[in-house]
């Protein structure tokens, strides 16, 4: 039999899941791809924390962890195809309505003066098209699969838009402060998580008024940790092992290791 080339995506998902396809792809349901499309989502995100604009080598990791997500989206579109809910295309009418819809500046007659009267309207188009979509509670869509740190910036962003609000970001320090002394007065167990969650939640709602994203952030701390931690480890091999590196000489190298970077 001579081999198929497609030469789409679409064509490739479709010969994948027929019946002579491959037997690991059509024993997959929306449910046992959630995990890979979870993962891709991940990889993306690492490949946009470490992305440089114009660095050939950042763009093409981009782009390839980009298609792996895509690929995830052409999969789940696959299945539902073949039960005769929906295909690729209707997944991208959807979206194209959906932005037209919220772009009436740019479709329609509105008109806006800046990047936040955007942002207004859009929040506004999304509060009406949910209303008709749920029980009202405006709380009640956020993803549960969100990350804590992205659902807590959604629940202040959400909060904001009708006006329950700190009024400038002064009051978020001290609301910081605040919950940070509560943290260092409790000493229940049960307690202590609770006010740490809070520090939390209050540090993400500064990080909102600052127009900070703190899964970014903390993602591109974790890598700065990283390649500092590595130079630790680098020199307590110079020493001979862990066991012959003391804590002084360990915060000497990170020192150095900061200023490498």
């Amino acid at each position: 039999m001579k081999p198929i080339t497609p030469s789409t995506l679409w064509a490739i998902m479709s010969c994948l899941l027929a019946p002579d396809g491959c037997p690991w792809d059509r024993e997959q349901t929306h449910q046992t791809l959630a995990r890979f499309l979870r993962e891709e989502t991940a990889e993306v995100l690492d490949a946009i924390s470490r992305h440089s604009p114009n660095n050939a080598t950042t763009d093409a990791h981009l782009c390839s962890e980009l298609g792996d997500l895509w690929l995830q989206i052409a999969f789940h579109a696959a299945l539902a195809n073949q039960r005769g809910a929906f295909d690729i295309h209707d997944v991208e009418a959807m979206v194209v309505e959906k932005l037209i819809r919220r772009h009436p500046h740019v479709f329609g007659e509105a008109e806006v003066e800046n990047s936040s009267q955007v942002m207004d309207n859009w929040q506004a188009i999304k509060r009406e098209e949910k209303e008709h979509s749920h029980d009202g509670r405006l709380l009640a869509k956020i993803p549960q699969t969100l990350s804590c740190l992205d659902a807590a910036m959604e629940v202040g962003h959400i909060c904001a838009k009708v006006g329950f609000d700190w009024p400038n970001i002064d009051g978020v320090l001290e609301k910081v402060a605040e919950e940070i002394s509560e943290l260092r007065e409790e000493n229940d167990p049960a307690g202590i998580e609770a006010e740490f969650g809070d520090v939390l939640f209050s540090l993400v709602q500064w990080a909102r008024h600052k127009q900070i994203d703190p899964e970014m952030a903390l993602r591109r701390q974790l890598e700065r940790f990283a390649t500092r931690f590595g130079h630790v480890e680098e020199c307590a091999k110079i020493a001979g092992g862990w066991e012959n590196f003391t804590l002084e000489q360990m915060e000497l190298a990170w020192e150095e290791a900061k200023q490498l970077q």
